[in-house]
């Protein structure tokens, strides 16, 4: 019995061995081991096409964009100047990604945030046909694509509706911003409270900085001049360096100069406040601008005091000393003080102006000489029109013409 237990387990693990074998030996037809892995390498009729590394998808690349913005926004020049160049990269990086990647809904909001950004508008004709894109995202790819065109009523109209708060908040301020941007001529009121929700959601960023901006022009239209304070000092207070602090500053003082603002003869006393805050340097500049506008606008008191002003902070014989001169003199010429005002336009050196200044100049005393002028024997005076009242209108309208948007 032992023995035939013994031969039975001999022969059980005998037809084991053999069965072992027999797998692992390749088959007529089968690839062996080599040829499996050959056959797995063989590329699939319909192949997927290859991820997209994390690094290059768009809402990683749209970070470099954001980045430089701010640096913008603290004064960097540098900063300023790669932001074109990123832009174009950007556009060029983004065309080219597989049509995939605008699935994710991240990448669309980066294209928007590009495109509300000033990129290329051409990159969201490739994402705006995907099927999976959410409804929002779907209005703010055409919103953005019709404000990138310049369709700034059909813009208005696909983006007015979002709830800015109800996106990521750097998206949703740059949304806010444009609100804002787009309501401004229409509904100062409404786009005061965009601006608000920009500069909440994005503090610290160009944002902020753009919806500050704009907002106190906004709020000094609306005469709101507690609300004024609190922005400008704002303002001062965080971007003190931005590039686009003085083209602003320049823009509020051309405003007050023109009396586009309600409550205009307290903007007034606050130019001189505001002015003080401004580097001494740049304030000539500011002082001059008021002079011009104001003169091109008929407020001939605040143009006598902006370019005395600019005569007192001047250097003798500069171009800005030339300029004062010119515009205090244009602006006394048409009231009483007409002598004063002939006084100063016989100083400006004429050489120390462009061709627009010389024209300004020549034009002021031709009105000046017929001021001068004694009325011919007989002649009755027109006792209904005064006239330093007439010689201002006439001469006004001379300079207007000559400096018609020149500003």
């Amino acid at each position: 019995m032992m023995f035939r237990a013994i031969v039975l387990a001999a022969s059980v693990l005998t037809l084991g061995c053999s069965l072992a074998l027999a797998a692992d030996a390749p088959q007529d037809g089968e690839p062996d081991a080599e040829g499996a892995e050959a056959a797995a390498a063989v590329v699939p009729l319909w192949p997927e096409l290859p991820a997209v590394e994390a690094d290059q998808q768009p809402y990683v690349l749209i970070r470099a964009l954001r980045s430089v913005q701010d640096e913008v926004a603290v004064g960097s020049t540098t900063a300023h100047e790669q932001q074109r160049q990123i832009l174009r990269d950007l556009g060029s990086q983004l065309r080219g990604l597989p049509v995939q990647v605008w699935d994710d809904v991240r990448n669309v909001r980066a294209a928007v945030f590009f495109a509300l950004s000033g990129g290329d508008p051409a990159v969201l004709k490739i994402v705006i046909g995907r099927t999976k894109t959410p409804y929002v995202e779907r209005r703010l790819l055409r919103g953005a694509l019709a404000y990138g065109e310049g369709r700034q009523r059909d813009a208005l109209g696909l983006l007015h509706p979002i709830k800015a708060r109800d996106l990521d908040p750097v998206l949703g301020g740059m949304v806010a911003l444009i609100q804002g941007t787009l309501l401004a001529r229409t509904n100062s009121k409404d786009a005061i409270q965009r601006l608000d929700e920009a500069r909440l959601l994005a503090p610290g960023t160009l944002i902020e900085e753009s919806a500050l901006r704009q907002e106190i022009l906004l709020v000094a239209r609306e005469g709101e001049i507690e609300r004024f304070d609190v922005l400008t000092d704002q303002y001062s207070r965080r971007f003190p360096n931005s590039l686009f602090a003085q083209s602003f500053r320049r823009q509020f003082f051309a405003g007050v100069a023109r009396q586009d603002f309600k409550r205009a003869s307290e903007w007034i006393s606050r130019t001189q406040t505001e002015l003080m805050k401004v580097p001494a340097g740049e304030r000539v500049g500011l002082y001059l601008a008021i002079a011009q506008e104001a003169t091109k606008g008929g407020n001939l008191d605040i143009a006598k005091f902006a370019a005395g002003k600019a005569r007192e902070l001047s250097h003798a014989g500069s171009r800005q000393m030339a300029r004062a001169l010119l515009y205090e003199g244009a602006a006394r010429v048409a009231t009483d003080e007409f002598e004063t005002g002939v006084a100063l336009l016989r100083e400006v050196d004429l050489t120390a102006l462009d061709a627009a200044d010389r024209e300004v100049h020549a034009a002021a005393l031709a009105v000046s000489r017929s001021v001068g002028a004694w009325p011919e024997a007989g002649e009755e005076p027109d006792a209904e029109v005064p006239s330093s009242v007439s010689n201002a209108q006439t001469l006004l309208s001379d300079i207007d013409t000559l400096l018609g948007g020149s500003l």
